[in-house]
């Protein structure tokens, strides 16, 4: 699940400390980083007539020796490296690199949140998710906001201590359930079940008392299943059954409250009521946590 790590940077403040945050899964299986840093062509300009003109020769020179610096703690740390420089539009070229690569998980970072912002990511890691076949680990390392007129700093500095898992009983979620196991090995403790149901059972004219009694029994059986099964595995476990509103909303409040260090969850599943599929919950969390997330496929 972890055994090839495609880590695309563009040299931010944190990249290194996040690569730092991740290399604790050679106990999990990690055994190759591919270093990618891709030279946005949309971004780049070349004026004629004596003005400078881009040179993208040195460009690539100066990014291959920032990723080589990168590498050179990978590999102390007993982790294969091997460094990518692409060149066009970054979100195709990630999700290149990630096929030909045969990666097993994109590590995604995100732009600065600024303390009136909402958006947690910048316009490149929701594409990813939507795109990329392979799972999606978004690293939110710091985080500014302002809670009752004081600006506060967070880092994420231990992203496997105590993980939200959330759940819709789909098989995407069965899969994304399968990465608690590995994360017991590098240090994650706790697990939060949860189980959203949504408000639109309300809105449902078909929908009778009856059946929403029914939804609700048989969810708290599956949640004792889940509580059951995760807890053979070594875990503290402690499920919830939410009824609320929008669940994007209620996972991510949920995730700040309980302190949580990473959610985990499916790309997509099945709507309540019908069982068709959606996929802008993930999406969604993803760019409105202030918590990591990893979206598996």
């Amino acid at each position: 699940m972890f055994k090839k790590i495609l880590f695309p940077t563009a040299f931010g403040e944190f990249s290194l400390e996040i690569l730092r945050s991740i290399s604790c899964l050679k106990a999990a299986g990690l055994e190759e980083v591919v270093l990618l840093h891709v030279i946005d062509t949309d971004t780049l300009y070349s004026e004629v007539d004596g003005a400078v003109v881009l040179n993208l020769e040195l460009i690539e020179k100066e990014a291959n020796r920032r990723l080589d610096s990168y590498a050179t703690y990978l590999q102390a740390e007993g982790i294969a490296t091997k460094l990518r420089v692409g060149k066009g539009r970054l979100r195709s070229e990630i999700i290149r690199a990630a096929t030909e690569e045969h990666v097993s998980l994109i590590v995604a970072g995100r732009q600065k949140r600024g303390i009136l912002g909402e958006l947690f990511v910048g316009s490149t890691t929701p594409g990813i998710i939507r795109k990329s076949k392979t799972p999606v680990l978004v690293v939110k390392y710091h985080t500014i906001k302002e809670v009752e007129g004081e600006i506060q700093e967070s880092y994420c500095t231990d992203l496997f201590r105590k993980i939200l898992y959330s759940t819709d009983w789909s098989a995407c979620a069965e899969r994304a359930k399968e990465y608690l196991r590995p994360l017991r090995q590098v240090g994650a403790t706790q697990v939060l079940v949860a189980h959203v149901l949504e408000d639109r059972f309300d809105e449902a004219e078909y929908v009778s008392d009856t059946l929403l009694a029914q939804i609700k029994v048989e969810s708290e059986e599956r949640l004792r299943a889940l509580d059951a099964e995760i807890s053979s595995w070594g875990f503290k476990v402690k499920a919830l059954l939410i009824r609320g509103g929008r669940p994007y909303q209620e996972i991510t409040e949920l995730a700040s409250q309980e302190e949580v260090s990473l959610i985990v969850m499916g790309s997509h599943g099945k709507g309540f009521v019908s069982e068709t599929l959606w996929g802008s919950m993930s999406q969604r969390v993803a760019e409105h946590s202030e918590k990591p997330v990893l979206v598996v496929k």
